[in-house]
């Protein structure tokens, strides 16, 4: 049911945004005009909603702030982000003919730092901003997510943005679709910090690229930006029959912290105008703005496909009993399953040799992509990835692969060794096993928690019994072991099938497979 409510300067209006947003029943909010004062979060909702000027003209209400990075929050601590005028944390939002502006002008006093003062910043999915104009000097236009592992998607259309340094950022897939961007000062005008496995970042189709009276050459399309040097950041922006003023220089992109341009994705086509000098990348065919924000649709049935390592990989016939538990999902799902699993992988080691490429050229809309690694990450060797940092991220890399392909990712915490200690089993993977939990809970991703279901099967088997399940083999039973095997870690073929049948209970529970 729709819910419409008025925000303006008579008696019997609401008198500002803010306040209209109180009401979470609101699915539609009109300003008429007139400035508001006012440093605006619009909170995550339950409903769709709009916020639109009474008059259909931008010029007519103006949402104006002036913080800037480097001014102080309650704590003493400075703003960052959060001094943006407009935050937009909620999904399904569309704001429409509204001025947003960040009145920090950092010329009054050059000698200030952080003078980054965003307009407008989007941390939420399915984000319409039409036909708005979006004033600032750098950094006035965050496109944003809540982390690397999120897929937010937003699209401006019409708008007119201005700005000088990296005014138009950020890691979410954005289309910004005709509407004008005027530089306001020499400077970039894009700064992506799309993460890598993200096929689509910033798409600007359609826009005129227009100054004012700057000198010939003296701004740029863009540079790749690296938040905190992270390498994984391969920021993607596209000019796409854009009309190009002279502003922008022969060499459209440059690099920024120390990182190359040409290593990012950047590229343009078919763009016309003084400022389109054909110098840099060029695309052979175009980009489609039609799919560039829907839904991946799925080639057919879901299949399941696992990364993890020697607990679930694959092994040659000369090697039974041992097996990999992901070997026997497919009878236990009815899912085809493709087992990318590597023995001796870590999360790092498993990105860094090459591994997690062939993973990924394997994923497809509507599959499951079933993440499950820990054993290893602790060794001190290459593989290293610590629980409080690496590991997390590379688990959030894997995640943002399979979301903005379609699939779906479940982690997995790492299956427990047979380690007893005076009957009891006890945890044999440190802080790994809460990481994985924290960052399913953080990312609000589907999480089979293998480690504690197996965990409980083992101390109900018992010490001796859950030998038949583990790599116990007598010298001479099997010509591969001819002195026999006393494995704690790996899997017979009974045990795998075990454990392959908590992962599909699992799996099951979750939702992900019927």
């Amino acid at each position: 049911m729709s819910h419409t409510l008025e925000v303006g300067n008579d008696a019997d209006l609401l008198p500002s945004l803010t306040l209209a947003l109180e009401d979470e029943a609101a699915t539609e909010i009109v300003l008429n005009p007139g400035t508001y004062v006012e440093h605006v979060v619009i909170a995550p909702r339950r409903a769709p909603l709009v916020i639109r000027s009474a008059t259909g003209n931008p010029a007519d209400v103006v949402i104006s702030f002036g913080l800037r990075q480097g001014d102080r929050d309650r704590t003493g601590m400075p703003f960052v982000q959060e001094c943006a005028t407009l935050t937009i944390a909620a999904d399904n939002v569309t704001l429409r003919d509204i001025t947003i502006e960040n009145t920090f002008d950092k010329r009054v006093d050059p000698s200030l730092p952080d003078q980054q003062a965003l307009a407008l910043r989007t941390l939420g999915d399915r984000i319409l901003v039409e036909g708005c104009h979006l004033l600032g000097q750098q950094d006035t236009v965050l496109l944003d997510a809540p982390s690397f592992a999120a897929v937010r998607r937003v699209h401006l259309r019409d708008c007119l943005i201005t700005g000088d340094v990296d005014f138009v950022y950020g890691r979410a897939t954005a289309l910004i679709e005709g509407g004008e961007i005027r530089s306001v000062a020499p400077g970039y005008v894009a700064a992506p910090s799309t993460a890598i496995e993200n096929e689509r970042g910033f798409l600007f189709w359609g826009v005129r690229l227009t100054s004012e009276a700057l000198e010939p050459g003296s701004a740029h399309l863009g540079r790749p930006w690296h938040p905190g040097g992270k390498p994984d950041a391969i920021g993607q922006a596209i000019f796409a029959r854009c009309e190009i003023g002279d502003h922008i220089s022969p060499d459209p992109w440059t690099e920024m912290g120390g990182f190359a341009w040409e290593d990012a994705r950047l590229a343009e086509f078919e763009n016309t105008g003084p400022g389109a000098h054909g110098t840099g990348p060029q695309l052979d065919t175009a980009p489609d703005p039609a799919r560039w924000l829907a839904d991946p649709e799925p080639a057919g049935a879901g299949r399941v496909i696992v990364i993890s390592d020697s607990t679930a990989s694959p092994y040659p016939a000369e090697r039974a009993p041992r097996a990999g538990w992901a070997d026997h999902l497919s009878e236990l799902t009815g899912r085809e399953t493709i087992n990318r699993a590597i023995s001796g992988a870590s999360t790092k080691s498993f990105i860094d040799e090459g591994w997690w490429d062939l993973a990924l050229a394997d994923l497809r809309a509507g599959d499951v992509l079933a993440i499950g690694f820990g054993h290893n990450d602790p060794k001190p060797d290459h593989r290293f990835a610590d629980p409080f940092t690496a590991h997390p991220a590379n688990l959030r890399r894997f995640i943002v692969a399979a979301r903005s392909r379609g699939a779906t990712p479940v982690l997995l915490t790492p299956v427990e060794r047979r380690t007893f200690d005076g009957g009891r089993l006890r945890s044999s993977h440190g802080g790994y096993p809460q990481a994985v939990r924290d960052v399913a809970r953080a990312e609000g991703v589907a999480l089979v928690d293998l480690g504690r279901a197996s965990a409980a099967r083992w101390q109900e088997l018992g010490e001796e019994s859950t030998k038949e399940l583990f790599m116990w083999v007598e010298p001479g039973a099997y010509p591969y072991y001819p002195d026999g095997e006393r494995d704690d870690t790996h899997f017979s073929e009974v045990g795998a099938r075990v454990v392959a049948g908590m992962v599909a209970e699992g799996l099951r529970d979750i939702g992900v497979i019927d």
